[in-house]
């Protein structure tokens, strides 16, 4: 799911997904069972350790190659709390689960 260019922004980075919301969500809770809240629609504070995440999702416009259509959602991320490397590893545990197979 990851794709797109990160970006700082307002203390965090933007990550621009080939995917939904809903499929956003659905890999964020399979990362991490239990350690996910949602305070309001479309953000997430997933939890894990000492790291904390602030997700907040945008739907975009789809985009359009050919005759298929790709869902993207822009999504500003935030840590709240934790040191370098158990945000690092939080991050890495999220982007494992968002892996989609084909190359």
């Amino acid at each position: 799911m990851r794709q797109g260019v990160d970006g700082p922004v307002d203390g965090g980075f933007l990550r621009e997904l080939g995917s939904s919301p809903a499929e956003f969500e659905r890999g964020l809770y399979l990362a991490l069972p239990g350690g996910v809240s949602s305070p309001a629609p479309l953000v997430y504070r997933a939890e894990d350790g000492d790291a904390v995440l602030e997700v907040v999702l945008t739907a975009m416009p789809d985009r359009r190659v050919g005759q298929f259509s790709i869902p993207v959602t822009q999504a500003r991320l935030r840590f709240l709390a934790g040191d370098a490397e158990a945000c690092r590893r939080l991050l890495s545990r999220i982007d494992l689960a968002m892996q989609r197979g084909g190359g």
